[in-house]
Formats: C-alpha cells, sequence, structure tokens
C-alpha cells in the first residue's frame, strides 16, 4: 500500500471581489507589491501575481491569478521547511548540513477555497495584477478541525491493531500520524506557535508497535521489514531515494540475496510512505546526456542512497545498511543479524558463485596503470555493481578525454572474453574526444543482453593513441573471443607506454552481477 502525504489546506479569503478590475488609481497593495494595510501580516497571508503584457484582459488575469496563487502556497512552503529544519536541526545535529541543503519535499499544498481574489489592471501599461488573502484564523479553524478528526480515528487505529498486531493496520495508524505532523508544522506556522496538538500516538509509540509485529512475520519478510523501519526511521518524508547495491562483505559483488533485498527494501520502504525509489532502469536515459563515471545517483537526481554489507559467521548472516545523502552525509543504518538458514530455506546466496575467479580478474583489471594525461571512463546504465536479471538489456557508455583507439573486454561468469567494440558491425576501433558513446548502439546491430550462467562479470575499456593489437578469435557471433589470460593480455597492452614514448595509454573498468529471474515476490503486510 503506498500512501502519497499532502497537507490539504481549505484557505478562507477575507475579501470576496471576483474579477474586481479597478479603473481609478492603482489600489496600496499594488504599489507595494502584494503588501496590503487592509490585510496585516499577524492576521493574513498575501499572494501578489503580476501578468505579462499582451493578450487578453481574461488570460491576463488566469496568468496573475496562477502567479498569485503560488505565491501563497510558496510563502506556506518557506514557512514549513524551515521549521521542519529546524526541528530535524534540533534532534539530529549530524543532519543540520543535509537538510540545510536539501530542498524538501513533504508535503504538497492544495489550496482549496482559493478562487477569489483583488484585482487591479492597469491600462496605461497593459498588464493586471491580483492578490490573494488567506484568513489565518479561518484556515487554523478547519485545520483544527480535521486535526482533531484525524487524530481520533489515529488513536482508534493504534488500540485496535495492538490488540491484534496487526501491522497493516499500525502502518495505516502510522500514515495518519505523519499527515497530523506535518499538518501540526502548517498549523504551528500560521498561529506563531501557539497551537495546541491533539492528544494522539506518538511515532514512537506505533513504531514501537510495527516492531513488535514485524517480529512475528517469520523469515526474509520480517527481517526486510524491520530493516527498513530502521532506516526510514531516519529519512525525511518524500526523499527521492536509490536502492544501490548490497555487496558481499568487501567485495562489489552480489549474490541472489542482494538481488531480493534491493526490490524487497524499496517495496516496503515505499509501503511506509517514507520516501520515492528512484527506478534504476531510467539510467539509460540519464547517461545519454551525461557523463559516464560520474555520480549515477545524481544523473538519476537521486537526493540520498542507500548501500549495504553482507557476510556470514558462525552460521549467522550480518547485515549492515546505510543510507547518505548525495553529498555524503550520513542520515540513516540498520543492521540485523539472522540464521544462515533462512537464505538457504529460500534458496538464495550472498555471494556469487564464480567469486573467487572474479576478485582475482578484478585486482588484474584495476591494478594502477602508468599516469597519463589520456582519460576513459566506462559507466553501465543501472550504475556500478548493477544488477540485471536473464533477459535484461545490458548497456554502456564510453568517452575518452583525447581523439584514440580502444578495444571494450567484456568477461563472462564463464571466463570467456569477448570484444565488444569495435567488432563486425562497428569495425572502427578509433573514438573522438569528449564524444559519447553508447554500447549497444540504437541501430540494433547487436545487444547484451543477461543470461546464463550468472554470477559477476567485468567490462574493461582499454585505450590509447596508439593502435591497441589483440588476438581474437572469431566465433560466429560477431564479436571476437579473446583466448590470451588476462594478465597477459594487460602486461602487452600497458606495455604501449614503453615502446613508444609518446603514446598514451588509459583503462577503465566495471563490475556487473547477473542473477536469474526473481525466484519468489515478497509480500508486503
Amino acid at each position: 500500500m503506498q500512501v502519497r502525504p499532502q497537507v490539504l489546506l481549505a484557505l478562507a479569503l477575507a475579501v470576496a471581489m471576483p474579477g474586481a478590475l479597478h479603473a481609478q488609481g492603482a489600489p496600496p497593495w499594488v504599489a507595494q507589491a502584494g503588501m496590503d494595510p487592509d490585510h496585516p501580516a499577524p492576521q493574513f497571508l498575501t499572494g501578489y501575481g503580476l501578468s505579462g503584457p499582451g493578450g487578453t484582459g481574461a488570460a491576463q488575469l488566469q496568468q496573475a491569478t496562477a502567479m498569485a496563487r503560488e505565491a501563497v502556497a510558496s510563502a506556506i512552503r518557506t514557512r514549513v521547511t524551515s521549521e521542519f529544519t529546524s526541528r530535524v536541526t534540533q534532534v539530529d545535529q549530524t543532519m543540520a548540513r543535509f537538510v540545510q541543503n536539501l530542498v524538501l519535499t513533504r508535503a504538497d499544498l492544495e489550496l482549496e477555497g482559493l478562487d477569489t481574489f483583488l484585482s487591479w489592471r492597469d491600462e496605461r501599461k497593459g498588464v493586471t495584477h491580483v492578490l490573494a488573502v488567506l484568513d489565518k484564523a479561518a484556515c487554523l479553524r478547519l485545520l483544527t478541525g480535521r486535526v482533531a478528526k484525524e487524530a481520533a480515528q489515529c488513536g482508534q487505529t493504534f488500540a485496535s491493531a495492538l490488540k491484534t498486531r496487526d501491522a497493516e493496520m499500525l502502518l495505516q495508524a502510522r500514515h495518519l500520524r505523519e499527515r497530523i505532523e506535518e499538518s501540526l508544522v502548517v498549523a504551528s506556522v500560521l498561529s506563531g506557535g501557539s497551537f495546541q496538538a491533539p492528544p494522539c500516538p506518538s511515532l514512537v509509540d506505533l513504531d514501537a508497535g510495527l516492531r513488535r509485529a514485524y517480529a512475528d512475520v517469520k523469515g526474509l519478510e520480517g527481517t526486510v521489514a524491520l530493516a527498513a523501519l530502521d532506516l526510514g526511521q531516519g529519512l525525511p518524508r518524500g526523499l527521492r531515494v536509490l536502492m544501490d547495491r548490497v555487496t558481499y562483505a568487501d567485495t562489489p559483488f552480489c549474490g541472489t540475496f542482494s538481488g531480493y533485498l534491493e526490490q524487497a527494501l524499496a517495496n516496503r520502504l515505499t509501503a511506509f510512505g517514507q520516501v520515492r525509489v528512484v527506478d534504476r532502469a531510467a539510467g539509460r536515459d540519464a547517461l545519454q546526456g551525461g557523463v559516464p563515471g560520474g555520480n549515477f545517483a545524481e544523473a538519476l537526481h537521486a537526493q540520498a542512497v542507500v548501500r549495504g554489507t553482507c557476510f556470514e559467521l558462525d552460521g549467522q548472516v550480518k547485515l549492515h545498511l546505510r543510507a547518505t545523502s548525495v553529498t555524503g552525509e550520513d542520515l540513516s543504518a540498520a543492521s540485523l543479524t539472522f540464521p544462515s538458514d533462512v537464505l538457504r530455506r529460500a534458496g538464495l546466496g550472498l555471494a556469487p558463485d564464480n567469486l573467487q575467479e572474479a576478485s582475482q580478474e578484478l585486482a588484474l583489471a584495476r591494478a594502477t596503470v602508468q599516469s597519463s594525461t589520456l582519460r576513459v571512463s566506462l559507466a553501465l546504465d543501472r550504475g556500478e555493481g548493477g544488477i540485471y536479471r536473464k533477459g535484461d538489456k545490458i548497456f554502456l557508455f564510453l568517452r575518452a578525454s583525447q581523439d584514440c583507439y580502444v578495444k571494450v573486454l567484456y568477461q563472462q561468469v564463464d571466463g570467456r572474453k569477448l570484444i565488444i567494440f569495435p567488432n563486425e558491425w562497428h569495425p572502427e576501433p578509433r573514438i573522438r574526444k569528449d564524444q559519447l558513446y553508447q554500447l549497444p548502439p540504437d541501430d540494433n546491430s547487436f545487444t547484451l543482453e543477461a543470461n546464463a550462467p550468472y554470477g559477476a562479470e567485468l567490462v574493461k575499456v582499454m585505450a590509447s593513441t596508439e593502435p591497441i593489437d589483440i588476438p581474437v578469435t572469431e566465433d560466429g557471433t560477431g564479436l571476437g573471443e579473446v583466448r590470451e589470460a588476462l594478465a597477459g593480455l594487460l602486461t602487452r597492452t600497458r606495455g604501449i607506454t614503453l615502446r613508444k614514448a609518446d603514446a598514451k595509454y588509459a583503462e577503465d573498468t566495471v563490475v556487473l552481477n547477473t542473477l536469474p529471474p526473481e525466484p519468489w515476490k515478497p509480500t508486503v503486510r
């Protein structure tokens, strides 16, 4: 169940002058850009709108009205954000820099009843002015009534859910409590801090009830629910979150458990209504206009990233999760331990089957090469370590800082190494400076698709200002296969600068994880 939080404000206008166009001199609020002595700030919020010249009078009125409406909403949003920032930083100083730099989207303000405005048309300049006026007292009366009703409903739902440890009912009560909390912040802004909250279960009480309910859920579902609850408690509502990898120990590799956890955590956090999970599948579109090797989360307009590690010790799985902002601040964390048998019964594994081989090959591939002014970058459409299931299409993006020759090597789980660029359809190995290349290209000349055997795979680009000679064997697929061991191959290609003093050489390597179809879907309760 997904709940989209909204703060619904019924705004009562203090003056009812529908579309009155003053033919005489400008009223005071026009000269003072929205400040009206007849509607002082302690009692009213005002929004000022000004149309552009040209168009009909009706069109100008519509334009200025929309601007005035948004000005009122912006005034409330600004004060709500300021109040929320103050509350968060008082509770957790470690989040201070994050919340101060984040455009918080805790609530969407729907301005009900804002349909009458003061308006004045300047005939000489050919523009229309509009003033919207919010009566704070009238708005507070409507807000108070709604909060009281929701608080009573929240309390009743909470009491019923505690008796049966019904997680779904507790979650409904939590959503209500969060809506109330947002309304209380708005009411506090409008009342100057004098608003009295009605009795209602606290978020702490609700989360404690949810924790007890989820502890009763057997297997991985209960474990994931508890992890998501811990993570969600430290995240500002409405945050755009990228679910990144949960890797095995200190490696960049993932097992089938990580693939399950990525989706299960996303489902849980979304069900809590806490975050908006960013779709990694949008990475291809994002990277087409970006630079490989950049911040993948920023390319997807994420505000935070969830990452984790897992390992097994003495028959127990240790799972550590952490949410950080895209600028590096720690936001929340969760650490859980559960029996390894839980994973085995679910048919999931912590590490890929080819962990040892992939680790050795990655160490060779990422060994430091001689410094050069040539730079080459490679990126996956699902980010570094991206997870691809059976049948998923794989796209890579390549860019170099200078004109150069490249070879792109794809190493499969079974150890086969294929040169995917250049190839039969794109035989030219030279690429242009700062030009973005997509592999495979959009011409459908060839495709890269995740298939068995599954596990950890590597893609490596080797670039040089001199041609790169790599012997290949044609296998009828249009892609050349490299039979030489990776260690020997890299020794030769890295030696280009030793053979030619003026040659420049560079490399980049990315990891991807291929998984079988998802074995079973988590159930959100």
